[in-house]
C-alpha cells in the first residue's frame, strides 16, 4: 500500500502527469469540438431525412397532373392543377423540364426560372436504384444547391419526354428551423456543449499556466546568466523533470563561474607578466644601445667587420625595443577596465610629427614619406597616446613593405562624421586570402616571413585600438600594387 502511495506521489509530482492532464483537457476540448461539428451536421441530416421521406412526391404529383400535362406543360389546365397543388402545400415549387434540363414551365407567380437549366446528372442520380442521399441540385430559382424530388413525365400531344421537378428546399428549411426552435434536445445539447467548452478552457488555461511558470523562471535565469550575471541560480523545490533541470543548470552555472574566475585570474597574471617583461626589457636594451652607439662613435678605431657587427646589434636592439613597446601597448589594451584617455587634439599636427619621426627610417630605406594633411583640419576626440602608437605601427609596416624608390603617404580628410586617416603605400601588398587574418595576434604574412620582419603584433594592436575607439579598420590591398589602411575618428 505504501509503495503504491509513493508511486502515486511520484507520478503526481512528475511532469508527465501534468502533461497527461493537459492532454486529457485538450482531448475534452476536442470532444466538444467534434460534438459541435456533429450538431452543425444536423442540417445535412435534416435535408437527407426530408428528401428520403418525400422522394416519391414528384411521382405522385406527376400522376395527378398527367391529364393536364397531355395538353402541354404551359397549358391552362397544367397551370390550374399546379396552383391547386401549391394551395395545399405553399412551400413547394413545381417546374416542368425538358430532357436536357431546361425549364419549360415555371408554375410560380413570378416565374423566375423560365428558360433556365437544371443539372440532369443530379436528376438521373436521384432516379437511380439506390441513390446516396442527400442528392443536391441548384433549383431554377435558387442560389445554393438544395434537395428536390423528380419524376420522368411525358407532356404535350407529342408525348415529349421530360421531368417534373419539385423543389423541397423551402419545405426542408422551414421544418428544420422549426425543429431547432422547438426541440428541447437541441437546446440541451447546445447548452451542455457550451458549458463543457467553458469549463475545459478554464482548466486548460490554469494547468498550462502552472506548467509554463517553471519554464518562465528557467528562461529568465538563463537569459540573466547569458547577460553576464554568473551568480544566477534557480530555486528548485520540486523533485520532477523541471526540478532536476534546474539543479543541473545550477551545477553547470557553478562550474562555468569557477572556470571563468580561473580564466580571469590567468588572464590577469598574463597581462601582468607581459607588462612587467616589456618594462624590464627597456633598461637592458637602453644600456645595450648606449654601449653600441658609444663603440660606433669610435669609428676610426674599428675595422669594417666590427662596424657591421655593431650596426647589426643596434638593428636588433631597435627591433627588440619596438617589440617591447608593442607588448606594453598590448598589455594596456588588454586592461579593459582602464578607460581611454580621451582628449581633443589636432590630427594634422600629430600626423606631421609622426612623419617627421619616421623620415630617417624612410631615407635609409630609400622610400619617399610624405603627409597630405590640411593644417586647418578640425580637431578630433581620441586617446592621443594610442593614436600615436596606431600611426607609428601603420607607417612602420608600410615602410617595411615598400621597396626602395617607392612612396608612403599619410592622408587625412574631413568627412561628415569625422576625420578619416589613411596610410597608403605602393609596396608588396597583401594577398586576398590573408586579409581576414592580418589583424590576428602574431600572424605574419608570407611576404613578411620572407623578409624576416615583423612580430605579428602591429596590425593586431591597430585593430584593437580601433575597437577601443568604436571605429572600424578598413584594409584594401592588392599584391604588387600596395595597401591602403584607413579609419575614421570623431570630431572633438
Amino acid at each position: 500500500m505504501r509503495g503504491l502511495i509513493r508511486t502515486a506521489g511520484r507520478l503526481g509530482r512528475s511532469l508527465y502527469a501534468r502533461i497527461a492532464l493537459v492532454y486529457l483537457t485538450s482531448l475534452l476540448l476536442l470532444s466538444v469540438a467534434v460534438a459541435w461539428i456533429a450538431i452543425s451536421q444536423f442540417n445535412q441530416l435534416a435535408r437527407e431525412f426530408q428528401q428520403r421521406t418525400e422522394i416519391d412526391l414528384a411521382e405522385n404529383l406527376a400522376q395527378v397532373m398527367r391529364p393536364a400535362l397531355r395538353q402541354g406543360a404551359g397549358s391552362d389546365a397544367a397551370r390550374e392543377m399546379a396552383r391547386h397543388i401549391q394551395s395545399i402545400n405553399p412551400s413547394l415549387s413545381l417546374y416542368v423540364l425538358d430532357d436536357s434540363g431546361r425549364v419549360l414551365a415555371d408554375y410560380a407567380d413570378t416565374a423566375c426560372g423560365q428558360g433556365r437549366r437544371v443539372d440532369t446528372a443530379a436528376l438521373e442520380t436521384l432516379l437511380g436504384e439506390e441513390p446516396m442521399l442527400p442528392v443536391l441540385a441548384t433549383a431554377p430559382c435558387g442560389g445554393e444547391p438544395g434537395i428536390f424530388s423528380v419524376a420522368p413525365i411525358r407532356h404535350g400531344e407529342a408525348r415529349r419526354p421530360g421531368y417534373l421537378y419539385v423543389d423541397l428546399d423551402n419545405a426542408g428549411q422551414a421544418s428544420m428551423f422549426a425543429m431547432l426552435r422547438t426541440s428541447s434536445i437541441t437546446r440541451t445539447l447546445v447548452a451542455a456543449g457550451l458549458m463543457a467548452l467553458l469549463v475545459s478552457g478554464i482548466f486548460g488555461l490554469v494547468w498550462f499556466a502552472l506548467l509554463t511558470r517553471q519554464f518562465s523562471r528557467l528562461t529568465v535565469a538563463v537569459q540573466r546568466f547569458a547577460d553576464g550575471h554568473y551568480g544566477q541560480r534557480i530555486v528548485a523545490p520540486r523533485d520532477d523533470e523541471l526540478g532536476r533541470l534546474a539543479r543541473a543548470f545550477n551545477d553547470m552555472a557553478g562550474t562555468i563561474e569557477a572556470q571563468l574566475r580561473a580564466l580571469q585570474e590567468t588572464d590577469r597574471q598574463r597581462r601582468e607578466l607581459i607588462a612587467n617583461l616589456s618594462h624590464d626589457f627597456r633598461t637592458p636594451l637602453t644600456s645595450l644601445r648606449g654601449y653600441a652607439e658609444q663603440l660606433l662613435a669610435q669609428g676610426s678605431l674599428l675595422d669594417g667587420e666590427r662596424h657591421r657587427t655593431l650596426t647589426a646589434i643596434l638593428d636588433n636592439v631597435d627591433r627588440l625595443t619596438r617589440l617591447a613597446e608593442q607588448l606594453s601597448t598590448l598589455a594596456r589594451l588588454d586592461a579593459d577596465d582602464r578607460p581611454l584617455r580621451r582628449e581633443p587634439f589636432s590630427l594634422a599636427e600629430l600626423a606631421h610629427d609622426i612623419v617627421g619621426k619616421f623620415q630617417h627610417q624612410a631615407r635609409q630605406a630609400g622610400v619617399t614619406l610624405e603627409a597630405d594633411c590640411d593644417p586647418a583640419l578640425p580637431w578630433v576626440d581620441a586617446d592621443l597616446g594610442l593614436i600615436d602608437r596606431l600611426l607609428s605601427n601603420l607607417l612602420d609596416n608600410a615602410l617595411n613593405a615598400t621597396a626602395p624608390g617607392g612612396r608612403v603617404r599619410l592622408e587625412a580628410e574631413a568627412l561628415a562624421d569625422g576625420v578619416r586617416l589613411a596610410v597608403v603605400d605602393d609596396g608588396a601588398g597583401i594577398a586576398a586570402e590573408e586579409l581576414p587574418l592580418v589583424t590576428q595576434r602574431f600572424y605574419r604574412t608570407r611576404a613578411g616571413l620572407a623578409r624576416g620582419e615583423g612580430s605579428g603584433l602591429g596590425l593586431s594592436i591597430v585593430h584593437e585600438i580601433c575597437e577601443r575607439h568604436g571605429t572600424r579598420l578598413a584594409i584594401d590591398s592588392r599584391v604588387g600594387e600596395g595597401t591602403r589602411v584607413s579609419l575614421v575618428l570623431p570630431y572633438a
